[in-house]
């Protein structure tokens, strides 16, 4: 197996601090369907995230004993085509959503299934199977929320897809972390990985 570096850190942390606030934001989006206690849910969310940002960072201030960065930035150009054409989606469905099938509530369910599906190339730009865990994920959160939501169940459309969104968004910056760590964990102990 190739070994951990410090751009491999690099990336561990920008997609975990991009998942941990996209995953805070849909949490948030889930607080708006149980009104009753939202604070509750909103302290739990942001100590969520505070758990997760000081975990990334505890792994990251590990960086400066791994090997030097070899190769390109998997932030280049397939990276962006990816983003750009899911802003694209996001908005093109937003509109047809909204002003065309006058279902307005079903904006965030539809931004949440482009994002899960967004993440599709990022198998191969990234070389992580976690990627594809996690547009299949969303992707299906969104097609729970919807089915529910079009079946007369209007709480579905913020709770499911709001509270479903963070919990696979936060589960997979949990096991990048957890897989992170064991890499250099073994590479530091000179063990094979």
């Amino acid at each position: 197996m190739a070994e951990f570096t410090k751009g491999h850190m690099a990336t561990l942390m920008t997609a975990n601090f991009i998942g941990i606030g996209f995953g805070l934001g849909w949490w948030f989006y889930g607080v708006t369907s149980v009104p009753d206690v939202a604070t509750a849910l909103r302290v739990a969310g942001i100590v969520a995230l505070l758990g997760l940002v000081v975990w990334t960072l505890r792994i990251g201030r590990r960086a400066g004993d791994l090997p030097a960065a070899s190769g390109k930035s998997p932030f280049g150009r397939a990276y962006g085509i990816a983003v750009l054409v899911m802003l694209v989606a996001i908005f093109a469905g937003s509109r047809v959503l909204s002003a065309v099938l006058d279902k307005p509530e079903a904006v965030a369910t539809w931004v949440l299934f482009v994002v899960g599906a967004h993440f599709v190339p990022f198998v191969k730009i990234f070389g992580s199977q976690r990627y594809m865990t996690m547009a299949l994920l969303l992707c299906g959160v969104a097609v729970l929320a919807a089915v529910l939501g079009l079946s007369g169940l209007s709480w579905a459309w913020a709770a499911v897809t709001g509270f479903g969104g963070a919990i696979v968004m936060w589960g997979t910056v949990i096991a990048a972390l957890a897989d992170g760590a064991k890499k250099i964990t073994r590479q530091m102990s000179g063990s094979p990985l």
